[in-house]
């Protein structure tokens, strides 16, 4: 009976696991129409402003426009242990945390044009974690999360797939 039990469990892990990884890739994977973000660190550019501006271009090469929330925070993982980029879908959309509200700088990007965006920054840091909610077509958000080393000139660059 115990044999049987194990067995049965086998299966059911054997089955499951492969099933809910592929209902996985499939709601998150990319698509050719989804947007590309990249960020770069600048100064402010004011020379009473020390905290410097995180320049984050997205790219939307679909037809229809997109919304963007952009948030930038300092980094508290190091980028071995977390990456430089990671992409998610979430699957409740309707929380406070995705209002535009939640977002430092909101704007919109015309279908099939790159648009730049200054995100601010709180604080001086090493390192930055810039939080990109892309709002698409079909009524899908693809959260963007890119560490951005604080160094000026140092570059981080997002594509899907790319985390």
């Amino acid at each position: 009976m115990t044999e049987l039990v194990i067995e049965l469990i086998v299966v059911a892990v054997v089955i499951v696991a492969p099933s809910w990884c592929l209902v996985r890739g499939l709601r998150n994977g990319d698509r050719p129409a989804d947007a590309r973000v990249t960020a770069v660190v600048r100064d402010a550019g004011q020379p009473d402003e020390p905290r410097p501006v995180i320049l984050a271009a997205i790219g939307n090469p679909s037809a229809t426009p997109v919304l963007a929330g952009l948030e930038a925070r300092k980094a508290r993982t190091p980028p071995r242990l977390s990456g430089t980029m990671n992409v998610t879908v979430p699957r409740r959309t309707a929380r406070r945390k995705f209002r535009p509200s939640a977002y430092a700088t909101v704007g919109i990007v015309p279908g099939k044009t790159t648009v730049s965006f200054a995100v601010p920054v709180r604080g001086s840091a090493r390192r930055y974690l810039l939080t990109a909610a892309v709002g698409q077509a079909g009524g899908r958000l693809r959260l963007y999360h890119l560490q951005v080393a604080g160094a000026p000139r140092a570059a981080a660059t997002g594509t899907p797939g790319g985390g």
